[in-house]
C-alpha cells in the first residue's frame, strides 16, 4: 500500500535510528518537505510542576507495564534507559546549568524559579524527566539532556560550542536543527567503522534529538494531531471547531474510512494535515525502531504475542488496518490522562484507572512480569553500592601498609575484610535479583559477563587470602583492584551501550543448561585468567618501588598465587570450550568452526599451556612467568571484548561503539609492563651473575 510504503520512507528520514544502528546499503531518503506556514494554535494549558511530580503519579508511571524488545518491564526502566542515551546519566538536574549546584530554571508560565519543597532545584529521576517531558515540554527544552562527546560537532551545526564534553538542552542546540539533519543524511553513507569522532558525535545527537522531540510530542495526539492545520481537515473527519475536542479514539476509524473513499488523499508530501497527522504518530510511537516505540496496551487476543500502543494505533488510521474494540478503550483512556491534566484529583484518577487496567490485563495474559522486583533492582542499584564499597575497602587497604604491624593497621586491614565482603554480597545479590527477573542463568550479554568475572575474581581473590598462609594482604589487593576496575567498567560500559542491560535471550542462547555450564565455566575462566595478571601486574609495581625482591619471600609467594590461577583459568578454559564446542553442535550443527570467540577461547587454553610446560620446564624463571600472566591478560581481554568487535562470527552480539579504545588503553599499560620486565629480566641477570662471581673464591676454598 503507498501509505504503508510512505510512512516506512518518512520514519527512515525523519528518525532514521533504525538505519543508523543497522547501517543498511539503502540510500537515504528524502526529508519531507517543511509543512507550510500557518497560524500557530494556542498554547496548551500547562498543569503545575507539582501535579506533574506527585508521588503519587510518579509512583503509577513507574510500575506502569510496558512491552519493549520482545520484554514486559516497568516503564521506569524506559525512561532510564533513553535518559541514559541522551545524557549519560538516570537522573538530571533542573537547573540553569549542567551542574546540580547551578541556579533553578524558571516556569516559563510563572515566570518563577522552579524550587522543591526545601526550597532547592528539583533533582529529577529517570520517570520524574519523562513525566516533565510529557506534560511540561516547555520545561524539557531548558534541561541540559544532550551529553556531546566532542564539542567540534557543535560548531559543525553552527552552535555555540562550551567546553570539550559538555551537555546542552534543546533549546541551546535547536537553532542548529536544520543543519544537523543534514549532517544526519551525509553520515548515513559513511559505515560506522569508518566514522571520525566527529561524525560519530553528530549522528548520536541526531539520533537523540529526533527522539527527544517525539518524547516532548508524545501527546500531540491529544493536544493537537493536526499541528494547527485543523481548518484543512475534512469535515467527514473533523468538524470546524472541534479541533482539540475530539478524542483521537474517535478520529482513527474516522481517517481511516476517510483515506479508503479518497485513497487521492493518502499522498501526505502533497497533504498537509495528514502530513501532520503523520508527527503526531511518531510522537505517540516515542520511536523510530520497531524494537523500542512504546507499547503499554496488551492486547485482548492472547494469541497476539506483540503489545499496542498509543503510537500503533493511531498508525492503523493510515496502514489500512482496523483498530480494534479493545485498542481504541485503551486509547481513550491513556488521552484521558492528558485531557485531565489541569485537575490534580482527576489527573490521578484517570492515571490509576489506565493502570490498573493495563495491570489487569497483562495478569490474565499472564504477562505480568516481575515489574515490582526490577523497580526495587533499579532503586537499590546493588552494582554502584558495591562499587562503593570496594572504593572504602581499597581506602582501607592503603592505609594498613602504612603500618602493617601496627595495632591500628591491622584493625583497618579486617575492617577492610569486612567491607570488601560486603562489596562482594551486594554484587552477587545484584546478580541474583537479575537472574530472578529474567529467569535465566546470570550471563547472555557481554555487561553481564562484566558484572560476573568482576564479583567472581572479587571472591577469588578474598578467597586466596583466606586459605593462603602467606597472602599478607596480596588477595586483599587483588579483590580491591577486580572490584574496583570491574564496576567501574560496568559503569562506564552501560553508558556507552545506552541498551536495557536486562535483555532477552537470543534464540540461539534459549536453552538454560548450557547457559548454566559452558558461559558460567569459560568467564570463571577469563576471571582466573585476569586475577593470574593482576597478581603478576602487582608483582612488578612492587618490584618497581622495592616493596619485593628478586628471589626474595614476598616475590615466590606472589609468584605461587598466580601460578595456582594460572592452573585454575587452564582447566576452567578447557572445560568450558569443550562444552562450548557440544552447545555448538548441539545449535548449528558443528562443533568447532573456528570462530573468533572460539579461537579467542583456544588462545587462552594454549596461553594457559605454554605458561605451565615453559615453567615447568624451566624457560622461563620468576620475572618470565609474570610477563607470561601479562600476555594471557591481554588474551582474556581480546576473547572477552575484541572478538565481539569484530562484527564477524555466530558470537558476534553487536559494536559497541568506543570498546576498541579502552582495549588499546589496556593493552598499552600491559606493554609497558612488558617493556619493564625485559629490563627487569637483564637487571637480575647481571644480578644473578655477581653473586656468582662473589661465591666462587669461596667454592674453590671448600674444594681444596
Amino acid at each position: 500500500m503507498i501509505v504503508r510504503s510512505f510512512l516506512s520512507l518518512f520514519l527512515a528520514a525523519v528518525v532514521p535510528a533504525t538505519a543508523l544502528v543497522a547501517q543498511d546499503a539503502a540510500p537515504a531518503a528524502p526529508v519531507p518537505a517543511p509543512a507550510e506556514k500557518v497560524q500557530p494554535p494556542a498554547p496548551p494549558q500547562m498543569p503545575d510542576l507539582a501535579t506533574v511530580l506527585d508521588p503519587e503519579v510518579i509512583s503509577l508511571l513507574a510500575g506502569l507495564p510496558a512491552q519493549e524488545s520482545g520484554r514486559i518491564k516497568p516503564l521506569d526502566t524506559i525512561a532510564r534507559f533513553r535518559l541514559l542515551r541522551f545524557s549519560g546519566r538516570q537522573s538530571i538536574p533542573v537547573t540553569e546549568d549542567a551542574k546540580s549546584s547551578g541556579k533553578a530554571l524558571t516556569d516559563p508560565v510563572t515566570g518563577k524559579e522552579l524550587l522543591n519543597a526545601k526550597g532547592k532545584p528539583y533533582g529529577l529521576s529517570a520517570t520524574e524527566w519523562l513525566a516533565l517531558t510529557w506534560f511540561r515540554p516547555d520545561i524539557a527544552k531548558d534541561l541540559r539532556v544532550f551529553i556531546v562527546d566532542n564539542s567540534d560537532a557543535i560548531i559543525e551545526i553552527g552552535v555555540k560550542a562550551k567546553n570539550k564534553r559538555d551537555r546542552y538542552s534543546y533549546n541551546e542546540l535547536v537553532s542548529g536543527r536544520s543543519s544537523l539533519m543534514k549532517k544526519m543524511q551525509e553520515i548515513r553513507e559513511v559505515d560506522s567503522k569508518n566514522r571520525n569522532p566527529v561524525q560519530r558525535a553528530l549522528g548520536k545527537l541526531a539520533m537523540d534529538f529526533l527522539d527527544y522531540e517525539m518524547i516532548m510530542g508524545h501527546f500531540d495526539f491529544a493536544r493537537d494531531p493536526f499541528g494547527g492545520l485543523a481548518a484543512s481537515v475534512p469535515a467527514d473527519i473533523l468538524a470546524a471547531g472541534e479541533s482539540g475536542k475530539v478524542s483521537a479514539a474517535v478520529l482513527v476509524p474516522k481517517i481511516q474510512a476517510y483515506l479508503q473513499a479518497h485513497p487521492e488523499a493518502a499522498a501526505p508530501m502533497n497533504n498537509p494535515w495528514l502530513r501532520e497527522y503523520f508527527r503526531a504518530v511518531l510522537g505517540a510511537l516515542m520511536s523510530g525502531n520497531s524494537e523500542t516505540v512504546l507499547r503499554i496496551f496488551p492486547p485482548d487476543d492472547n494469541k497476539v504475542e506483540i503489545w499496542y500502543g498509543p503510537g500503533s494505533v493511531l498508525q492503523t488510521a493510515i496502514e489500512g488496518g482496523t483498530a480494534k474494540a479493545d485498542e481504541l478503550k485503551l486509547l481513550a483512556e491513556y488521552e484521558n490522562i492528558y485531557r485531565n491534566r489541569m485537575d490534580v484529583a482527576k489527573f490521578k484518577t484517570s492515571l490509576e484507572s489506565f493502570h490498573n487496567h493495563v495491570v489487569r490485563s497483562a495478569a490474565e495474559r499472564g504477562e505480568s512480569g516481575h515489574i515490582a522486583m526490577e523497580l526495587k533492582y533499579h532503586q537499590k542499584d546493588y552494582f554502584y553500592y558495591a562499587l562503593i564499597l570496594f572504593v572504602a575497602g581499597t581506602i582501607a587497604l592503603a592505609l594498613s601498609w602504612v603500618a602493617p604491624e601496627a595495632l591500628w593497621g591491622k584493625i583497618v586491614r579486617v575492617l577492610c575484610w569486612l567491607v570488601m565482603l560486603a562489596g562482594a554480597a551486594y554484587g552477587t545479590m545484584g546478580i541474583v535479583v537479575r537472574c530472578l527477573i529474567m529467569e535465566r542463568p546470570p550471563i547472555t550479554t557481554l555487561y553481564e559477563t562484566i558484572l560476573f568475572i568482576t564479583i567472581s575474581s572479587v571472591l577469588l581473590g578474598l578467597l586466596m587470602e583466606a586459605v593462603g598462609r602467606r597472602a599478607k594482604g596480596l588477595g586483599l589487593a587483588v579483590a580491591c583492584l577486580a572490584g574496583m576496575s570491574g564496576l567501574f567498567l560496568s559503569l562506564r560500559f552501560m553508558e556507552m551501550d545506552g541498551a536495557d542491560t536486562l535483555q532477552e535471550l537470543q534464540a540461539v542462547l534459549i536453552t538454560n543448561f548450557w547457559l548454566s555450564t559452558h558461559v558460567p565455566c569459560i568467564n570463571l575462566g577469563y576471571a582466573a585468567g585476569m586475577v593470574a595478571a593482576i597478581f603478576s601486574m602487582i608483582y612488578f609495581v612492587m618490584r618497581l618501588f622495592g616493596i619485593a625482591k628478586h628471589k626474595d619471600e614476598t616475590s615466590k609467594d606472589i609468584s605461587r598465587m598466580a601460578y595456582a590461577f594460572v592452573m585454575a583459568g587452564l582447566f576452567l578454559s578447557l572445560v568450558g570450550t569443550v562444552l562450548g564446542g557440544i552447545w555448538a553442535n548441539y545449535s548449528w550443527g558443528r562443533f568447532w568452526g573456528w570462530d573468533p570467540k572460539e579461537n579467542g577461547a583456544l588462545m587462552i587454553v594454549l596461553m594457559n599451556l605454554i605458561i605451565l610446560h615453559a615453567r615447568l620446564g624451566g624457560y622461563i624463571r620468576e620475572v618470565g612467568f609474570h610477563a607470561s600472566n601479562i600476555v594471557l591478560g591481554m588474551i582474556v581481554a581480546f576473547s572477552w571484548f575484541g572478538t565481539n568487535q569484530l562484527g564477524v562470527g555466530l558470537h558476534a552480539y553487536g559494536f559497541t561503539d568506543g570498546v576498541w579504545t579502552w582495549l588499546y588503553r589496556f593493552w598499552a599499560l600491559q606493554s609497558a609492563f612488558l617493556v619493564y620486565a625485559v629490563i627487569l629480566h637483564f637487571l637480575d641477570k647481571s644480578s644473578d651473575k655477581r653473586e656468582e662471581g662473589a661465591a666462587l673464591p669461596t667454592e674453590m676454598v671448600k674444594g681444596s
